[in-house]
């Protein structure tokens, strides 16, 4: 994969995140930056699947998406959901799903476990990320305000 093509299709997932933002009436000051995770995120994802496998790849882009949400939702006071939602579409496994029902419903059992064993492993992943950056973020948190609550000596 080339570096124009891995560039284009960051524009055409900035563009998806940016319309799926504004389906799900995102502010209007939020949905650049909301887009911008998300194209950013796909691109942490397209570089990550020349070096190690899609869940591993996969695993990264949501740790990269999910940090940049909470520093957008703290640079700009809203709530982190409002980018979490947009930006991950682009991550999520639906072909994996529909390959899934497809090949149980055509009686492929073998083919249909395959393929929902990785489903499950890139749901896995994504949810793992989201679930680590939410942690240290509570954990900075946390830490900031014992440090302004705390007795000066």
């Amino acid at each position: 994969m080339s570096v124009l093509q891995i560039a284009l299709e960051m524009v055409v997932a900035f563009v998806a995140v940016f319309f799926i933002a504004v389906t799900l009436e995102a502010p209007k000051r939020t949905l650049r930056y909301g887009a911008l995770a998300g194209g950013l995120g796909w691109g942490v994802y397209l570089v990550g699947l020349l070096f190690m496998d899609i869940v591993a790849a996969t695993f990264m882009a949501s740790l990269f998406i999910a940090w940049i949400a909470h520093l957008l939702a703290r640079f700009l006071k809203t709530p982190v959901t409002i980018y979490f939602i947009p930006a991950f579409i682009t991550l999520v496994p639906g072909t994996g799903v529909y390959q899934s029902v497809y090949s149980f419903i055509n009686k492929d059992y073998a083919v249909a476990q395959q393929h929902l064993v990785l489903t499950l492993q890139i749901s896995g992943a994504i949810a793992l990320a989201i679930f680590i950056v939410d942690s240290l973020f509570g954990l900075l948190s946390r830490i900031k305000a014992s440090k302004k609550n705390s007795p000066v000596k």
